[in-house]
């Protein structure tokens, strides 16, 4: 009826108005319940300050050394954007989030296409999830209720507020599940493709952008086929949101990828530096390890303990001296040995024979007490009940500094410590780089001079390294972002010296096994073997790298082979001789110096037999062809005389003698015996 039909438009009217006061009222009170939980419930940063990590340790050239599994038995190794591959970052933004750069945590248009198609289907068919609402459950992770999503759209907007899109696009490529124990793109690129996620091509970048959805039942190395269609679900959408052709996205989709399990859990390289930096920063980092040097250092260590005894283990330290940096640290050519193999022996304190004598005379020539030509006395001492001898069980006598350190004579050594005083040396040798215990001088005594307190083969190398740096400490460094830090020790005339007295320019090629004089690299180097024979030590450094090895077992155990000039030297002439570490100049010689107060001398040398003529360094000048040279001892009492090793029974009150070289020796009934070295010219 008429009647009828002019009512009907005020009765929708009617229902609108009604409809839209009732609906205002919960409008209002949502609204208002929204804003009083933002403020009295704003986002848990702390959950953001501490994202979990598997520790990870590089070398300098970020190769992976060693990477452990999380406390949670998780794989996650974080990485800022710019370390993800862009391709990556658009197949994921394309598949999970297209609008993600416009919304604020929530997106309405997704919120209404879901509602439309699960309405349609009469179940969930269909989500509406953002990247950030993702990050928020990551982050708190909640039963699937209506309560929780309410929550997490709330937290989705005040992260939002918080971060950036980049900031929170890094939180979801870092925290998303991609099968197994993977967490972040990382880890997942790494365990099935064997690279960094920086790396990845089209075709892995979306392979792995798709796996998120259902990890489990997509992981590419189980289930290839459905993570293929996967797959070209991520590239269809990619092609759709306009970040890439068709023909592209076939092209991708076409390409065999290979899936290469397990590359996490590889063996650790370079275990032993590994491990020390992992107690430093139980997370790890980058490292100052050059790996390539290192497997370099390894091959030639293993070689050369097969020249040896099976039992035997070597130790080998490399420093780059410009900076402290451990280049590389082998702690032990056997690491399979379930008994010693994972013992680090660079880090074992060990005794160090005579590889601290340097810096005894070191530090007698920072006082000016010695020069390279100073005299010094090889003698028989006796320091309460101690009588020290030299390794071949003689004494030289009469001998410079030069031939005492070179031949490593024990007792001239000990008497320069007495000399200038134990604890001067001591502090010499602690300064320098090396850490003794608190009470070595009261402990070791002047023993210490020949290896009596215990030292690691590190701390060995780096006190070589100030010797190569003028005198300059600086303490190791282990990873990258260290400080440099430099305390000066010696001068570099006292080093100068050191270099000129121990250089291979001064040795024979012969000492070195090396191939001929030609190969042979410049660096000055010491040898040491412990008492027992238990460590055989060789440490030097040619200005540009210090080096150090050792040669032992780990248990401690002696051998007759243990000599540091045949064990170990060998393999420090062949570390280097390595192309990246060999140095061919010779450092400039040497400046000497006037001695400003001579050692006294012991009180042994009163009491012993001397050449009083001709003095040890004396030259003569030959007259007519010969020069006369007239032979006296401090006792003449029953002499026989040698020259140059031949018996002369006639008188050697005048020796008629021709230009050469000559040494002058005598012996008396009780054993005694003295030596001079002189010159005819």
């Amino acid at each position: 009826m008429p009647g009828t039909t002019m009512k009907k438009p005020r009765f929708i009217l009617r229902l609108l108005r009604r409809t839209a006061k009732a609906a205002i009222v919960p409008f209002i009170v949502a609204a208002i319940a929204l804003e009083i939980l933002w403020r009295v419930s704003p986002f848990p940063v702390e959950r953001l300050s501490y994202l979990p990590q598997s520790p990870r340790v590089l070398d300098r050239h970020a190769q992976p050394l060693m990477q452990l599994v999380g406390m949670d038995d998780q794989w996650r190794l974080p990485v800022s954007l710019d370390e993800i591959s862009p391709w990556l970052i658009q197949a994921t933004i394309a598949v999970e989030d297209e609008r993600f750069e416009s919304h604020s945590g929530v997106d309405p248009i997704a919120v209404l296409r879901a509602s439309g198609q699960n309405m349609a289907a009469g179940r969930v068919v269909s989500g509406a999830s953002t990247l950030t609402l993702q990050v928020c459950r990551m982050l708190d992770d909640q039963p699937r209720t209506l309560g929780t999503k309410a929550v997490e759209a709330l937290r989705a907007m005040q992260l939002e507020e918080l971060h950036t899109k980049d900031e929170i696009l890094a939180l979801y490529l870092n925290l998303a599940p991609y099968g197994g124990n993977l967490r972040g793109v990382e880890a997942a690129s790494l365990a099935y493709f064997g690279k960094r996620a920086k790396d990845l091509s089209l075709g892995e970048a979306s392979l792995l952008a798709g796996l998120p959805q259902s990890p489990s039942r997509l992981r590419p190395d189980r289930h290839l086929e459905r993570a293929k269609a996967r797959q070209a679900t991520v590239l269809r959408r990619m092609v759709e949101t306009g970040t890439l052709t068709q023909a592209r996205a076939e092209e991708a989709a076409g390409l065999a990828l290979v899936i290469r399990a397990g590359t996490l859990s590889a063996k650790p390289q370079a275990a032993g530096a590994a491990w020390l930096a992992l107690s430093r920063r139980p997370l790890g980092g980058q490292t100052t390890i050059d790996l390539g040097l290192h497997r370099e250092a390894e091959r030639l260590a293993r070689e050369h303990i097969h020249t040896l005894r099976h039992d035997m283990d070597a130790a080998v330290v490399i420093l780059d001296i410009a900076s402290g940096d451990v280049l590389a640290m082998v702690g032990s050519t056997s690491p399979q040995d379930p008994r010693h193999g994972q013992v680090n022996a660079a880090l074992a304190r060990r005794s160090p024979g005579s590889t601290l004598k340097p810096f005894i005379y070191g530090a007698a020539f920072e006082s000016r007490r010695l020069s390279e030509r100073s005299i010094v006395q090889d003698i028989p001492i006796n320091r309460g009940g101690w009588t020290p001898r030299n390794f071949d069980r003689t004494f030289k006598g009469e001998v410079s500094v030069s031939e005492a350190l070179q031949r490593s004579l024990n007792v001239p050594a000990i008497l320069v410590a007495e000399g200038i005083g134990l604890q001067r040396c001591v502090g010499t040798i602690e300064a320098a780089g090396i850490t003794f215990p608190r009470d070595a001088a009261q402990r070791g005594g002047l023993a210490v001079v020949t290896g009596a307190v215990e030292v690691t083969l590190l701390d060995l190398t780096n006190a070589y390294a100030t010797l190569g740096r003028g005198g300059v400490r600086q303490p190791v460094r282990l990873f990258a972002d260290e400080a440099i830090t430099q305390t000066p020790v010696l001068s570099g005339d006292s080093c100068a010296m050191l270099d000129d007295i121990l250089g291979t320019h001064r040795r024979r090629p012969d000492e070195l096994a090396m191939v001929s004089e030609n190969d042979l690299p410049w660096f000055m180097w010491k040898t040491g073997t412990s008492s027992g024979r238990r460590d055989a030590w060789a440490i030097g450094h040619n200005k540009r790298f210090a080096i150090g090895v050792w040669i032992g077992r780990k248990n401690g155990a002696g051998d007759e082979r243990l000599v540091g000039g045949e064990a170990a030297e060998p393999l420090l002439a062949r570390l280097f001789a390595l192309p990246s570490l060999r140095v061919m100049e010779v450092p400039p010689s040497a400046k000497t110096w006037e001695v400003r107060l001579p050692l006294p001398p012991p009180a042994e040398a009163t009491r012993t037999l001397r050449i009083v003529s001709p003095a040890t360094g004396s030259t003569f000048i030959a007259i007519d062809g010969k020069a006369i040279v007239q032979a006296k001892a401090s006792d003449d009492s029953g002499l026989q005389w040698f020259l140059n090793g031949q018996l002369r029974n006639s008188s050697v009150d005048r020796l008629m003698l021709e230009p050469g070289a000559y040494e002058l020796r005598c012996v008396d009934a009780d054993g005694r015996w003295a030596k001079a070295m002189f010159v005819v010219k």
